[in-house]
């Protein structure tokens, strides 16, 4: 009986260690703002990378910090950055859009000749939209139909695309000819900041919140991490493949239309280059080739690093192709960082 006696109290202390929740913080999380400050570098790297760059450009350039010299930073990337907003959603289902540069060209096309031919400043730019949208549902449809790779396909998409443009402009620079055209372009809210800005920073947060708050966002990440598990719990995957595609189209076209009103003028290739740097700006703020994983604030991250580092260079007067070298390395290190987290 005294052996039992001993033995209950002893039970007792082993189910209270097992039961009671351990109150204790491990030390990290006791800091307040500087542990929550690590643990959110710790969750997205391209804050550090983007705040390592802008304290480097403090210390190399008395001109970086300037109020000017920064919104001139936004103002440049905001194109780049509205692209790459579709690419982001394409890339969180695990596809991507190779024809998105030349669809910037062909969207300002679109707009420009339709103001040749009598259109007004609302009639182009449904009409330039509307273009970017029919890319996307072509490549989306064919996608969807045949299974066949996405990168493949957009790749000869972006060749038809590009021969389209150069019939429509007859390989020469067309003009807007629709003066109001041109505030999308070279508008500022109070004097201060451009319209174009407002447009890629508002279209970012917007999306971010579509992305964790409704059921349609949070089935892109299911089918990014599993489209067959996202078919058997009854996501139509093939339609919202083919959604996502249009809105890609869609948002590529919209960034030519800024772009074309920026400049006053377009051609058949306006938009090159943006289809790998929408993807290095994506995958540089953290959202997967592979898919699963990502999302739009991210990206505007990423795209403010592609922005501060073209910004440093110039500043430094760094010759143009030591530029497109650093690009080529920071592309080839974003692709090993991907990698690198997927097989984590």
């Amino acid at each position: 009986m005294q052996d039992t006696a001993h033995a209950l109290p002893q039970s007792e202390a082993e189910t209270d260690a097992v039961d009671k929740p351990n109150f204790e913080q491990p030390e990290f999380e006791k800091r307040g703002f500087g542990a929550r400050l690590r643990r959110m570098l710790a969750a997205n790297p391209a804050l550090l990378i983007l705040a390592l760059l802008i304290v480097a450009g403090a210390f190399m350039s008395p001109v970086f910090l300037t109020t000017q010299n920064l919104l001139n930073i936004l103002w440049t990337v905001s194109v780049l950055g509205i692209v790459a907003m579709g690419q982001t959603i394409l890339l969180i289902t695990g596809n991507f859009d190779m024809s998105v540069a030349y669809v910037v060209g062909l969207a300002g096309i679109t707009a420009v000749i339709a103001q040749l031919w009598g259109a007004g400043f609302m009639a182009s730019i449904l009409l330039g939209l509307a273009a970017g949208a029919f890319i996307g549902l072509l490549n989306g449809t064919i996608i969807v139909w045949t299974k066949a790779n996405a990168f493949l396909i957009t790749l000869g998409t972006s060749i038809l695309v590009y021969s389209i443009n150069l019939i429509l402009t007859q390989s020469k620079t067309w003009y807007a000819s629709v003066d109001s055209f041109l505030v999308l372009g070279r508008g500022k809210l109070f004097d201060s900041i451009h319209y174009s800005v407002i447009i890629f920073l508002v279209l970012g947060v917007v999306l971010d919140l579509f992305l964790r708050r409704t059921t349609f966002g949070r089935s892109l990440y299911i089918i990014g991490s599993n489209q067959r598990a996202g078919e058997l719990s009854g996501i139509r995957v093939d339609r919202i493949k083919l959604a996502t595609y249009i809105f890609c189209g869609t948002t590529a076209a919209l960034a030519g239309l800024i772009m074309t009103a920026r400049t006053g003028s377009t051609v058949a290739n306006a938009g090159i280059g943006m289809d790998f740097d929408s993807l290095i700006a994506a995958v540089l703020g953290g959202t997967s080739l592979f898919g699963g994983r990502g999302g739009t604030l991210r990206t505007i991250v990423g795209v403010l690093i592609l922005g501060v580092l073209n910004n440093l260079l110039v500043l430094l007067n760094v010759p143009y192709e030591a530029q497109q070298i650093a690009k080529g390395l920071v592309f080839l290190l974003v692709v090993w960082m991907d990698g690198f987290m997927q097989k984590r």
